[in-house]
């Protein structure tokens, strides 16, 4: 259960928070990818970059015809001189995203920056890879892709002596996520009995995979922080982040109807798209400081309670073996980008 803190904190930072964009964030010359970046925060992120004079910005969508009609809105909008191009990647089909990954890593001539963004909310039951779908996409998939890219991170860090960003999208509502449904006993795998549909909780589903990939982008960013200072692969600066942002009206809930105490809540203290997404943007511009770090309101706050606590710390290096060890049956290649 969420405590007094954790629910203020949420509700506070709802109410009352500011977003902000970067300031004298020199982005020329720069390479940054946006996943989901036709629509609702990716997209508004997007403009933001643009405007803000990325020279090649790449939009990685699963339908390349709404991401090709994002890139034209994005031109018109922004009147910018940015590249930008459309890459086809499909977070709920492995193979499409080990093949990204690969891409990025072969094609590129830098990166620096990737905003994990793409997500899904279901309100019913599916699966993809054998899997409940959201947990595919919001944790597995994204996790993946991380992992996949970070040596194009790692090189551009090193060859061109920079700095360079990794930006998960994660959310404050994994304050409020149930957290008892990760007591897995010890001989079960804790995605495959999410996945149950006997079992499965998917009304609470969506705040769940992002307690769980808050919780993953944790051990991430220590054992980039590890490679860092052990000076494998070089004195990179690679930093990992995790942003929050915002209950902002996007196309994620399109499945799901709202009901009167919901709509009466986001009417009050709901975010716009355009305000969340500057979040995202400060995240890929964020300096070393924030490697590791929770961003909420563009500023370090704490994760949630649980996350801090012995428990949470315990179930948090269970998923990440689980995790890995199903990414190193995918591609061992992969895998040993971050061991």
């Amino acid at each position: 259960m969420p405590t007094f803190c954790d629910i203020a904190q949420f509700l506070s930072s709802q109410a009352l928070g500011s977003t902000t964009l970067p300031v004298n964030c020199d982005l020329s010359d720069k390479t940054i990818i946006v996943t989901g970046g036709n629509t609702g925060l990716g997209l508004d992120a997007a403009k933001h970059l643009a405007r803000l004079g990325v020279s090649y910005l790449i939009l990685a969508v699963r339908n390349v015809e709404k991401g090709e009609k994002a890139k034209g809105e994005i031109a018109k909008q922004t009147k910018c001189h940015t590249l930008i191009e459309v890459w086809q990647v499909d977070l709920s089909n492995y193979g499409s995203v080990l093949s990204f990954a690969v891409l990025v890593r072969l094609q590129l001539k830098r990166l620096d920056g990737l905003i994990p963004n793409a997500g899904v909310e279901k309100m019913w039951f599916e699966t993809a890879e054998d899997l409940e779908s959201t947990l595919t996409v919001n944790v597995i998939s994204t996790t993946l892709m991380s992992c996949g890219v970070l040596p194009k991170l790692k090189e551009t860090s090193i060859k061109h002596g920079t700095r360079t960003n990794l930006t998960i999208v994660g959310s404050l509502i994994h304050f409020v996520a149930p957290v008892q449904q990760l007591d897995i006993p010890r001989d079960q795998k804790t995605f495959t009995a999410l996945s149950d549909p006997k079992t499965a909780d998917i009304a609470q589903r969506y705040p769940l995979s992002k307690l769980m990939i808050t919780m993953l982008f944790l051990e991430l960013a220590q054992r980039v922080e590890d490679s860092r200072n052990e000076g494998i692969d070089g004195k990179h600066q690679v930093v990992v982040n995790c942003v929050n942002p915002g209950w902002c009206g996007t196309e994620l809930g399109r499945d799901k109807t709202a009901g009167l105490v919901e709509r009466i809540s986001f009417a009050t203290i709901g975010w716009t798209c355009e305000k969340g997404s500057k979040t995202l943007v400060n995240g890929v511009c964020a300096g070393m400081e924030t490697c590791g770090q929770f961003l909420s309101e563009c500023q370090p706050k704490p994760c949630s309670a649980y996350v801090r606590s012995a428990k949470g710390k315990e179930t948090r290096e269970r998923l990440w073996k689980e995790t890995t060890v199903r990414i190193s049956t995918l591609s061992p290649e992969t895998a040993a980008f971050v061991q």
